[in-house]
């Protein structure tokens, strides 16, 4: 998330608190005990889109902070599945999520991904990450693009083969190659708009389906 220049009490007469406390999806989040109004976001996508997530699904969430998305894919998976929560951020724990705290991109997250998976397979990779917004359309763009390559290289590694992808991206700057490039493992692949993003917000998700591993 990008970082707040504002105090927290500063930040409660803005105009952008004002949009986001009076936003629909916050106050159904807050109603409803979710940690963010995100959670929205993936179970529109999961139901509308015929994503299957069920007893014996392992899922990977990557940059999952403050774990909104883990905690709705737990519930799905049950006992006999697994969601593996991973973020350099700390977060409270999730009953039925084994939570890490490191870089995914790094040998050290690595192994305690590889730990954590326990010899399984990966069905599903899922990703809400966006970069620290800079203000710069372009930088940030590409910040957004890089996140997005690096969670493609991860789930070529861990996903078992038909297994699906769902990344947060921007368009722009890098965009049509990464699609082309995303398009090389996943078939088909679907461009997502759910309706709890906000409409002023760039971001979108990208669903692939059915990995074919190179």
């Amino acid at each position: 998330m990008a970082q707040q220049s504002k105090s927290k009490a500063a930040r409660k007469t803005s105009a952008w608190f004002q949009k986001h406390s009076n936003d629909p999806h916050v106050k159904r989040a807050q109603k409803e005990g979710k940690r963010s109004r995100a959670a929205f976001k993936l179970t529109e996508i999961l139901d509308e889109h015929d994503l299957k997530v069920s007893h014996h699904t392992v899922v990977v969430d990557l940059g999952c902070a403050p774990g909104s998305w883990s905690v709705e894919l737990a519930k799905r998976v049950g006992p006999a599945g697994k969601v593996i929560g991973i973020d350099l951020l700390p977060l409270d724990g999730i009953n039925g999520v084994t939570l890490i705290q490191e870089d995914f991109d790094t040998a050290e997250g690595q192994a305690l991904l590889v730990e954590a998976l326990e010899g399984r397979r990966v069905d599903l990779v899922v990703s809400d990450m966006a970069p620290e917004m800079s203000g710069d359309k372009l930088v940030d763009q590409m910040r957004m693009i890089n996140l997005n390559e690096m969670t493609l290289y991860f789930a070529r590694q861990y996903l078992k083969p038909g297994g699906n992808i769902l990344m947060k991206t921007f368009m722009g700057e890098g965009y049509d190659s990464f699609r082309k490039e995303l398009g090389l493992s996943f078939k088909p692949i679907k461009n997502i708009k759910p309706a709890a993003s906000r409409k002023s917000s760039a971001e979108f998700f990208l669903l692939g389906r059915n990995f074919t591993p190179e």
